[in-house]
């Protein structure tokens, strides 16, 4: 009975296994997705427009700060939930449980396949990716 936890955030994913719901958990994979590192301005290639007040005192950008670096976070979380599908397939854990940030792991959930989601015992809303296994293993349940 083996245990897949991942843990993600928008630009770095670990995956990390254990053998039963006891034992430790062992580093298999990290994975980053150097897109969602990028500066929006290197995403996106024109420059936001720009209007007037309406009383006409000043100018400032129109545009969506934060769109294309959702969207490379939204493709990470595909390749993700696929990458989960895979492991799934080939080495058939018992349970799943996600660490990721609230935002991230919303994403991470709606991609997940029937079968993943099927596995899925437990997730943590924090990014723990930067953390030791220690700290990781901490925020998830006792016995998993």
């Amino acid at each position: 009975m083996s245990i897949l936890v991942l843990v993600a955030d928008g630009s770095r994913a670990r995956f990390l296994y254990a053998e039963d719901g006891g034992s430790t958990l062992t580093e298999t994979e990290d994975l980053v997705h150097p897109e969602s590192r990028l500066r929006q301005q290197q995403l996106v290639s024109d420059g936001p427009g720009s209007g007037n007040d309406s009383g006409g005192y000043g100018r400032h950008s129109m545009g969506h700060e934060n769109t294309a670096h959702r969207k490379q976070e939204a493709d990470f979380a595909r390749e993700l939930s696929s990458e989960i599908k895979r492991l799934c397939d080939q080495s058939q854990p018992h349970r799943i449980y996600l660490v990721a940030p609230p935002r991230f792991l919303g994403e991470l959930r709606d991609c997940l396949s029937k079968q993943s989601t099927a596995l899925l015992a437990g997730e943590v809303d924090k990014n723990l990716v930067k953390h030791g296994i220690d700290e990781i293993r901490a925020h998830l349940p006792k016995r998993m």
